[in-house]
Order: C-alpha cells, then sequence, then structure tokens
C-alpha cells in the first residue's frame, strides 16, 4: 500500500477520527498519528487493524465507541485518500 501524505494523514484522521484536530498540535504529534493510521491502513485484517489502535482507543469507550468501528473508519478513509490521489487501494475488510 501506498504510504499518506501528511495531508492525507489529517484528512483521514479528521474524516475518522476527529473532526476538530487542528495543525497546531504540532509535527511531533501529526508524525505519531501518520504512523498508526499507517499501520492500521496495513494491517491484514480488520481484527489486526483494531489491535493497532486499542490502547488509545480504550477511552473512547466511554461515549460508545470501539477501536474496531474506529479501525473500520479510518480503513475507509484511506481508501477514499488515496483513490481520490490516483493510487489504488486495496480493500481490506
Amino acid at each position: 500500500m501506498a504510504s499518506l501524505t501528511l495531508d492525507q494523514t489529517k484528512a483521514v484522521y479528521r474524516q475518522a477520527v476527529d473532526a476538530g484536530v487542528r495543525d497546531s498540535e504540532g509535527a511531533d504529534w501529526w508524525t505519531n498519528v501518520h504512523r498508526e493510521l499507517q499501520a492500521v491502513a496495513e494491517a491484514p485484517d480488520l481484527a489486526s487493524a483494531e489491535d493497532v489502535i486499542r490502547w488509545w482507543h480504550h477511552d473512547w469507550s466511554m461515549v460508545g465507541d470501539t477501536a474496531r468501528d474506529a479501525a473500520r473508519r479510518i480503513r475507509k478513509a484511506v481508501a477514499g485518500q488515496l483513490l481520490a490521489g490516483g493510487t489504488r487501494a486495496s480493500r481490506r475488510r
């Protein structure tokens, strides 16, 4: 799978995780987000993608979200970004 650009990473995160996050989070924060989103996208299946983000997704369970649902949204958003950028993305479930 092609690597996401920083702009694609930001778009995916805003679409799938938190629409209100700002660029002012800083370069280090966005680098870590990029690394994690790329790992979710490259995971061989949804269960593996869920495992990638389970550690930081725990707090969201209190508001009715799950790591699996977040992984599904992230993978869908990544596929959309890569297709929009002219890169063929494989569909993984």
